[in-house]
Order: structure tokens, then C-alpha cells, then sequence
């Protein structure tokens, strides 16, 4: 701890049936180890601190502080991790004048130095993903880089820790951040403590053993692991997490990945024109890993061929499980046109009403469209394409693969070999007025 004035502290109480004033206090030695397990889902960050105290045989008094923190006091948990058999815990209490503290009383049985285990939960701990991808000039593979940023707005700092990140979503019934700003503690722990032992009970079911020590490393690398309904990231080695501070981490360098380039119009969602995305999949046979990418922003680069980048956009992406696909929107292309023009447009079958001055009330109006699609890239290209066709409507296309993607919307997709063009006919009659029978799109034979 390096901050007295914020840090949480504990002091031992040393009492041989002395009254409280005449006990002397006895600052405890810095952290031997501390290890953050920080979820993100709930601003929820697991701490566990290990430290050496000195007891004496009998009734030994331990007391806790969380000023100026963010810790939950009702999460604050003490555990022997040596002579455990010879150390207990009597109690707990919150003395009533003294908010933001409370104290263990201890039966010890053993004199001597042992080491405990002082775990609890606090906020304003986070960490978020973010990514860089940059593709060769041919758009073939593509470099995959992975950092996760660990910010610390808690109240304490944490040097020489341990960080492991959690991907994956729990429940809580109250915010830590709400329950640390609590001034009287006994009702407060009294009516926690079904939450506490929920709480202790998912940090246990996520709590795998830490891993050995590594030797220095100039980066430190991301351990992946798996557990139920949560997967673990744990940073190598030591990492020193200050109050106000922010630090950015490797999470994982992916090499030669294989993405698809797929082209879309969509008019509704697109704008007018054709829009290329990179298809990319987070699985083991396109060199990505074995672990799902968290919530994240991933920045998308091309090499220019000329010893340069060019950048194409910075798209924040949902959780990508395992074996799932991203595809990311890198624009439009100039070298890929797509027009639609109408052809002709001619009103038949009019209804009219049953009146002596009979007015129109329903026909059919039909529809001629070419399509057009010019490829000037020197590769072929996919092109996914969607009409949403308003009202009842009859639509037939000299296409292959022509088909309903919803009830009022068309799509079939296109092949074409590089410097081609391609044209495509269709026609359809809209149903209007008195005429149309419900709001739908049917295919019909061109």
C-alpha cells in the first residue's frame, strides 16, 4: 500500500485482557501477494491478499479498513492459510463509532508468525478489449492483434498483482459501489450475508489455481481457460495496478488468418451502394485461438502495397464465442458498381366500386427492373443482395438461387469473375387498394 490516506488497512490488536486503550496497535508488513479476479459484467472485482501476522496464543483482535475505497464490507472475508486447525475466527463486528471499519476477533492457539488471507469485492475496477486487424494488399490473410486495458478507479492500489480478467455474465442483488458507500455496517452485514455466501460461492466455482511464476518477460502474455459459464484470462507474471491508472496488455498475436470478403447491398441498411465486409472466424483452422473474444472495438487496416497502412474503420463488436464469425464493415468499393433501373411500370385489373358514380379502388401495377453488377477488381467477388418489397407483391427473377429472406424481403447472391458484368432482369405486380389481400412477397417464375 502506498497511500495510507485511501488505502484499506488492517491493523492487529494484540490484548492479553487489556481495556482497549491500553492495547497497542501494530501496522502490518506490506502484501506478500495479491491476486484481482476482475469481472467486468457487474463492476465486480474479486480481491484476495495474502499477508504474514504475527499472533499470540489466546484472543488476538484484527481490524479492517475501507476508507476512501470501494470495497464491500459485507464481502470482506479472513482466512488462516497456515496453522488453520490452531487459528479461528470467534466473530466479527462493525463497532458503531468507528464507520468503514470493522474487526475479527481471533482464538488462536499457536504463537508465531502465519500467513493469512484477507479476499473481498470491489468496484471501479474494469477492463475492456480491443483489436487491431490488418490485412495483406491482396486481401487474402491478415495479422490479428489483441490487447485488454485494465483501469483502476477503486481507491487502492495493487502492486505486484496477479490480474485475471472473467468473460461472462452474473447476477447480483445489490451494486458493490452502492454498498460500500453504506455508513452503518451491522445492518448492513447482517442482512448481506445470504448474498455474501452466493457471492463467495461463484467466486469459488471460477476460481481456478493460479499458475507458476513466469520468468520476466518483456510482454506480458494472456493465459486462456475455460470454467462452465465463465472463460478466464489470466495476465502473466506481476502487474502493478495504481489507483488512476490505466495499463494496456497483450492478449494475443494471431498470424496468417484466413477471413472471406463478402460484398452486400442492402439499401435499407447500407445506404445506395455496395458495401464490402471481412468475414472473419474465431476458431482454431483459421489461426485464431481457442478462446472467444470479448466485447471489444476492433480497428481494421489494409497494407497499401507501399510500405503503408490504409485504414478502413474502428467497428465495436458484441462477445464472439467460440467458432462464431465477425464480419466487419470495411466500406464501399469503387470497383464494384451495382445499378437498378426500371424498365417499365403499367396499371391493369382495376377495381371499382359499387356505386352509380363508380371510382377506382384497387389494381395491379406491374413492375420491369434491369439489374446491372460491374466487377473492375482483379479478383472475383461475391455479392449478397436484399430488396425489400413493400405491400403484396408477386416477384419473379431470372436469377439462381432466388429467395425469401423474410416475408417482404428478396435476396439471392452472385458470383462474378473479375473485370465482368452481369445483367439480370425482374418483374413483379404489386397488388393495391381493394386488390391487395395481406402485405407479403411471393415468388413467381420470371
Amino acid at each position: 500500500m502506498t497511500r495510507a490516506s485511501t488505502a484499506a488497512t488492517l491493523v492487529l490488536l494484540m490484548s492479553g485482557g487489556a481495556l482497549a486503550r491500553d492495547v497497542d496497535l501494530v501496522t502490518l508488513p506490506p502484501r506478500d501477494g495479491v491476486q484481482l479476479t476482475i469481472y467486468n459484467s457487474e463492476d465486480l472485482t474479486l480481491v484476495k491478499e495474502t499477508r504474514a501476522i504475527t499472533f499470540k496464543k489466546g484472543s488476538n483482535k484484527i481490524q479492517f479498513s475501507w476508507a476512501n475505497t470501494l470495497i464491500d464490507p459485507t464481502s470482506v472475508y479472513f482466512r488462516p492459510v497456515e496453522h488453520d486447525k490452531e487459528i479461528e475466527v470467534a466473530d466479527t463486528t462493525f463497532p458503531a463509532d468507528r464507520p468503514q471499519v470493522l474487526v475479527w476477533n481471533v482464538e488462536s492457539k499457536f504463537e508465531g508468525q502465519a500467513a493469512v488471507e484477507v479476499s473481498y469485492f470491489t468496484s471501479g475496477i474494469s477492463w475492456s478489449a480491443d483489436y487491431v486487424m490488418i490485412s495483406d494488399a491482396g486481401e487474402e490473410k491478415a495479422s490479428v492483434d489483441g490487447y485488454v486495458t485494465v483501469v483502476n478507479r477503486s481507491g487502492e492500489d495493487y502492486e505486484g498483482a496477479q490480474v485475471r480478467l472473467v468473460v461472462g455474465t452474473i447476477n447480483l442483488v445489490e451494486k458493490i459501489a452502492q454498498l460500500a458507500q453504506g455508513q452503518r455496517m451491522e445492518k448492513a452485514a447482517e442482512n448481506a450475508v445470504r448474498q455474501r455466501e452466493m457471492r463467495r460461492a461463484v467466486a469459488k466455482a471460477e476460481a481456478a489455481p493460479a499458475p507458476a511464476a513466469a520468468a520476466p518477460r518483456e510482454a506480458p502474455a494472456v493465459v486462456k481457460e475455460g470454467l462452465s459459464e465463465y472463460f478466464l484470462f489470466t495476465v502473466e507474471g506481476k502487474q502493478t495496478v495504481k489507483n488512476g491508472w490505466s495499463q494496456r496488455m497483450v492478449s494475443f498475436r494471431a498470424r496468417e488468418v484466413a477471413f472471406d470478403v463478402i460484398y452486400r447491398y442492402r439499401p435499407h441498411q447500407y445506404g445506395p451502394r455496395p458495401v464490402r465486409f471481412y468475414v472473419l472466424a474465431n476458431d482454431k483452422e483459421h489461426k485464431m485461438g481457442e478462446s472467444p473474444l470479448p466485447d471489444g472495438v476492433i480497428r481494421v487496416f489494409r497494407d497499401n502495397g507501399k510500405g503503408g497502412l490504409h485504414f478502413f474503420t474502428a467497428e465495436s463488436v458484441k462477445y464472439i464465442p467460440i467458432r462464431e464469425k465477425v464480419e466487419l464493415n470495411v466500406g464501399t468499393d469503387d470497383q464494384v458498381v451495382y445499378e437498378r433501373v426500371v424498365l417499365d411500370v403499367s396499371r391493369s385489373n382495376f377495381l371499382y366500386s359499387n356505386e352509380r358514380n363508380p371510382r377506382v379502388i384497387g389494381w395491379d401495377e406491374g413492375r420491369k427492373w434491369q439489374e446491372e453488377i460491374r466487377n473492375y477488381r482483379g479478383k472475383a467477388i461475391r455479392l449478397e443482395i436484399r430488396h425489400v418489397l413493400e405491400g403484396d407483391v408477386e416477384f419473379g427473377m431470372e436469377v439462381p438461387g432466388l429467395r425469401l429472406y423474410d416475408f417482404r424481403t428478396v435476396e439471392y447472391t452472385v458470383e462474378l469473375p473479375a473485370g465482368t458484368v452481369r445483367k439480370y432482369g425482374s418483374d413483379g405486380v404489386v397488388h393495391l387498394g381493394a386488390a391487395q389481400k395481406q402485405g407479403r412477397v411471393r415468388l413467381v417464375g420470371p
